[in-house]
């Protein structure tokens, strides 16, 4: 009965190596945040409690000693430093220089990028950019699928009028029609094309289901091929790489096309499409790289439309200017 008691008492305390891991940590963030180089713990730490906060400096990368002995023994941290005080950068340089493969590995390193080449970010010095080079010699980085497509008015005019050839002879296409016309986000069609043309950045919300994602690149596609009958790069971002996937997929079928034709994605390690594609669907890491990427001012400067997703609740369907 006593021991049921002390349970009870005792549930949902923290152990004394949680109890430890606790106000450790507030001190060794304090330290890190402090421009000293050097911390000591008071002399009456225990055996474990120094146990837990050299483990806690390990996992942070902090070095941490214990000197002395007895009722002497204390701990000490310190900031890119060896145990005895002196900085390591010389050595974690030598360290690094000693990282190498071995002479057999090199036929294998170059049939692996010859086969499987680096994209979207593999590398950071990279960014987006696809390396295209013979085997042996070096190569250079060149992307175009996010610059604008090279097509005439004429062409443009061509693709409209197939569009409207699949919709008419397509029944399919007809069923997607119409269920694309009872969605929500219809009847505000004509606000959003108007607020693009007369705003750099505006902001569109509604509910989960209203035709967001699906139907708001379509009609800034529609829009400056018929009306304006001009190219386009509308980049569509997505919070995941499974989403811009399908959903560049689902564009598609909506419109009687193969992926990778006017609709595309680019996703890491994976991309449908190229510069032919007006709309590109890609996760928000991939748009970062493209526009902080070393050579990004060409490719930036052909993208007409970003469209954003936000996971936010705003008023239904509301565009602010």
């Amino acid at each position: 009965m006593g021991n049921k008691r002390f349970r009870a008492e005792n549930a949902g305390k923290p152990t004394s190596v949680e109890a430890t891991r606790i106000w450790a940590s507030k001190v060794i963030d304090d330290f890190r945040a402090s421009g000293n180089e050097v911390y000591t713990f008071e002399h009456n730490l225990s055996n474990s409690e120094r146990g837990v906060i050299h483990q806690m400096c390990r996992k942070m990368g902090i070095q941490s000693k214990s000197s002395g002995r007895g009722d002497q023994r204390r701990l000490s941290i310190y900031k890119g430093r060896h145990k005895n005080g002196k900085k390591d950068e010389k050595s974690n340089r030598e360290k690094l220089k000693c990282v190498s493969f071995p002479p057999e590995a090199d036929a294998i390193l170059q049939e692996l990028f010859t086969h499987y080449p680096p994209c979207d970010g593999d590398t950071a010095a990279t960014s987006f950019n696809k390396y295209s080079g013979k085997s042996g010699k070096q190569g250079q980085w060149n992307d175009d699928f996010f610059r604008k497509p090279k097509s005439s008015s004429e062409e443009i005019l061509e693709k409209v009028a197939s569009l409207s050839s699949r919709l008419r002879k397509d029944k399919a296409l007809q069923e997607i029609s119409k269920l694309r016309s009872k969605l929500p986000i219809t009847s505000f069609r004509e606000a959003i094309t108007s607020a693009v043309e007369s705003n750099q950045v505006i902001l569109i919300s509604g509910e989960t289901g209203c035709g967001k994602t699906t139907q708001v690149p379509q009609y800034l596609l529609d829009h400056m091929w018929s009306n304006k009958r001009e190219t386009c790069k509308i980049v569509c971002t997505q919070p995941r790489r499974i989403s811009a996937m399908s959903v560049s997929e689902r564009i598609s079928c909506e419109r009687g096309e193969s992926i990778g034709e006017n609709i595309g994605y680019k996703v890491r390690l994976q991309s449908k499409g190229g510069r032919h594609s007006s709309v590109v669907f890609c996760t928000n890491g991939i748009l970062l790289r493209v526009l902080v990427g070393k050579g990004s001012a060409s490719y930036v400067s052909d993208i007409t439309h970003i469209i954003v997703v936000l996971d936010i609740l705003l008023n239904p369907l509301s565009c602010v200017h």
